[in-house]
């Protein structure tokens, strides 16, 4: 459950912390830099384990005492520190799980590990608790923050902890793990990894959704026809797309595979294939419609779409400002 290996990708990061542990050489904070789903938390533990694994391998053995204590999450050395209020992190958080716990001793092993995920929803009094910690740290202490986005910690917090950033999987890695863990075809696999941007935990969601294609063909279906949709149809498109997507930026990301497969089309390209390489007729067809730089604008709106998402603009009014360009054909106005 906790191991290295079942971290898809990562390789950069393994290593270092392996290396850091052959040489004794562990830091007392460590920064761990990925979006959601990518393995942050399972890494985490897994570090955890190698550095209290009793039989000091360069990977945890998985069967001894302190292994099995990890795996089963009772550990007295490991702490996951856990969270009163679902969107934040409060000092009170802080202060009870890691700044005062910090100072006791280890248990059983050699190190007690803290671990603290979406550090970035650490309130400023909690950073500041954390940064406390951190610059005169026990010699046996190691902070692990996970977070999706450095900008949301403080500079001073930033400046003292390793930081290790995960990459997006590559989508050969990761539809062939889809294939063999899934058990599904090479066209779903290849469509899921595609369609997560080398993100594996929303890979495995989509395909666990019964209705991953129709959704998919439904989307290019809006893109393709909304220059024709009258005013009614138009705002039923978009009540579907707020409806179907939890998270916006996954549409966004599946308008910019469509648009990006148009340029091919229209560029000629063959050395690279089509994302959507089974809707060749509908991407012709329309490629022959939009000139490149209407393709292109596009493209730049759904840049600024996503902009206007992180500074937290109503996703609705982010959503309609996009269509109505697609709509006018990249034309704004």
């Amino acid at each position: 459950m906790y191991n290295f290996s079942d971290v898809l990708g990562q390789d950069s990061v393994k290593q270092h912390l392996q290396r850091a542990v052959e040489a004794d050489r562990v830091s007392h904070a460590y920064m761990l830099i990925g979006e959601a789903g990518m393995g942050k938390c399972v890494l985490a533990q897994s570090f955890a384990k190698l550095l209290l694994c009793e039989h000091n391998t360069r990977i945890p053995c998985g069967v001894c005492h302190s292994c099995r204590q990890i795996e089963a999450g009772t550990h007295p050395d490991v702490r996951l520190l856990r969270r009163e209020k679902p969107s934040s992190i409060s000092v009170r958080d802080v202060r009870e799980q890691l700044a005062e716990e910090v100072f006791i001793r280890p248990f059983s092993g050699r190190k007690r590990i803290f671990i603290v995920p979406e550090a970035e929803k650490m309130t400023p009094e909690a950073q500041n608790a954390v940064l406390k910690t951190i610059e005169e740290p026990p010699e046996y202490a190691v902070i692990l923050l996970l977070t999706e986005s450095e900008g949301g910690l403080l500079e001073t917090v930033r400046s003292r902890c390793v930081k290790l950033k995960f990459r997006p999987v590559s989508e050969r890695l990761l539809s062939a793990y889809l294939q063999q863990s899934l058990l599904v075809s090479e066209e779903d696999a290849v469509l899921a990894a595609r369609f997560a941007r080398g993100i594996p935990a929303r890979a495995v969601q989509l395909l666990q959704e019964s209705q991953l294609k129709e959704r998919i063909l439904h989307c290019i279906e809006i893109a393709a026809e909304l220059p024709g949709k009258k005013a009614g149809e138009f705002l039923r498109e978009q009540a579907w797309i707020l409806e179907t997507f939890e998270e916006l930026p996954d549409f966004l990301s599946l308008l910019r595979m469509y648009y990006r497969d148009l340029l091919s089309v229209k560029k000629g390209c063959t050395g690279n294939p089509l994302i959507f390489s089974g809707q060749e007729r509908l991407l012709v067809r329309e490629a022959g419609e939009l000139t490149m730089p209407a393709v292109g604008a596009i493209l730049d709106e759904i840049n600024r779409t996503e902009d206007r998402l992180k500074a937290n603009v109503n996703p609705e009014v982010s959503l309609e400002l996009l269509l109505r360009v697609i709509q006018k054909g990249g034309r704004k106005g």
